[in-house]
């Protein structure tokens, strides 16, 4: 594992983890992801600084792959000991680096819903018209103007990827990456049909939502059993990343006076550093959560949150319904699916004031359609005709055999924008009609 975000952490007896420094300064893909804008501020994908920073992360991507590529020695010690490689939905480095150790069989991961990228490598168009971005704010409904803005921000991040991030990385293996993505076996996605928005799919996307979250996570320690045993609570929490100690002062007061505002609820946030004013009462500030845990509680009743996708799987597996402010990237769109469901309540982070957080929370209380449509999904994901870790085993074993998977493409995946999309129709005619030109 290439060491390009130091704060992520990943330990276990099974396996043997090989990480490897590839030159990316200690906090600095953090310090780029949460600041200027912050994760609070106006974090829009069309915001230019936004723009600026996906530029910078793509640079990020590009020296550690350069960086790795060169590491003779490193790559030699893996040479001959794995079958398989298995790819993150982001970077695409990981499919030069296996193809140079001779990696041919590949699986592509996405973490989140699936990506556009991932999409059209495989052959697969999705229609701008009723497939919102990843990092779009719009559900399958959409205004002409919100269709627009689709448009733009799937094409930006497409730009970004294949001229910043793919192009560049292919010059540092000498050989065309996109062509060797092209040929990946499957892609496992973090999602389900049923739980977003309709979509064209191909046999090899295989939905897997639900699969990292423990439906039986450890008991509860003698301090987090006593705090829940006493009333119903709210868990407050906004990611690993983005810390609730980092909204600004107003911001936190909307919260807490919101909170006082629920005597009977305990509300427990994760707060990182000791605050220099006054709580509510029911308000428990604590730097870390366990939460799935206490998601397993009879009393937990819901969360306020960021919109992450596995924390929306979570709280929904759990049968409890949530509330949601997204701050950045896929952010929007999963609360948007979320809402869509009727499990969620959504929050402006632009437009918050202490009645609309009491009313989100009222709503997710008091009205029954939120929790029983968190039933109703609950029941959906432990409904499956084979079990998760069955249709990733065939997965693994179906990418180590002869490829198959070209005569399971539904259609060339070498397209243009151009090509897949009416927009040039609509040129070519208003192009006619200035020009006085009758078409045939």
């Amino acid at each position: 594992m290439p060491t390009i975000d130091d704060t992520v952490n990943f330990s276990t007896e099974k396996f043997e983890i090989y990480r490897r420094d590839v030159g990316v300064p200690k906090g600095y893909l953090r310090r780029v992801l949460w600041s200027n804008p912050g994760p609070y501020e106006d974090s829009s994908p069309l915001n230019p600084k936004i723009i600026q920073k996906l530029v910078k992360v793509s640079n990020t991507f590009v020296d550690s792959c350069h960086h790795m590529s060169e590491d003779a020695e490193f790559l030699e010690s893996l040479r001959g000991k794995f079958d398989i490689g298995l790819v993150e939905q982001y970077d695409s480095c990981g499919f030069g680096i296996f193809k140079k150790l001779g990696i041919n069989s590949t699986i592509w991961l996405s973490a989140t819903a699936l990506y556009r990228p991932q999409a059209n490598n495989i052959g697969v168009n999705l229609p701008y018209s009723y497939v919102p971005e990843l990092f779009a704010q719009f559900s399958d409904e959409m205004t002409f103007l919100q269709k627009f803005v689709n448009i733009l921000i799937g094409q930006t991040t497409s730009i970004l990827l294949e001229n910043f991030v793919q192009s560049r990385q292919s010059k540092i293996f000498g050989f065309d990456l996109s062509e060797t993505i092209q040929q990946t076996s499957s892609v496992l996605v973090n999602s389900a049909p049923f739980f977003d928005f309709s979509m064209p799919t191909s046999q090899q996307f295989s939905n897997i939502a639900g699969f990292t979250v423990d439906k039986n996570p450890p008991k509860l320690d003698f301090y987090w059993q006593k705090i829940a045993d006493v009333q119903s609570f709210i868990l407050v929490s906004f990611g690993g990343i983005a810390r609730t100690c980092d909204m600004s002062i107003e911001m936190q007061q909307i919260f807490f006076d919101s909170f006082s505002k629920f005597p009977n609820i305990t509300f427990i946030v994760k707060y990182e550093v000791e605050p220099n004013f006054d709580i509510p009462n029911n308000v428990i500030l604590t730097p870390w959560i366990p939460q799935l845990p206490l998601m397993a509680h009879k009393n937990y009743r819901s969360i306020i949150t960021h919109g992450g996708w596995s924390t929306i799987l979570e709280t929904t597996i759990f049968s409890k319904p949530m509330i949601l402010m997204p701050l950045f990237a896929d952010h929007a769109k999963n609360s948007k699916v979320a809402e869509s469901k009727q499990i969620a309540v959504l929050l402006d982070k632009m437009n918050l004031s202490v009645s609309k957080v009491v009313k989100a929370i009222e709503l997710v209380l008091e009205d029954s359609k939120f929790a029983e449509n968190c039933q109703k999904f609950s029941k959906m994901f432990c409904d499956l005709p084979i079990s998760h870790e069955e249709m990733i085993n065939w997965r693994i074993r179906r990418a180590m055999k002869p490829h198959s998977e070209k005569f399971l493409k539904p259609k060339e995946p070498k397209f243009e924008f151009l090509q897949c999309s009416t927009l040039f129709i609509v040129i070519l005619f208003i192009y006619s009609k200035l020009k006085n030109i009758n078409i045939h």
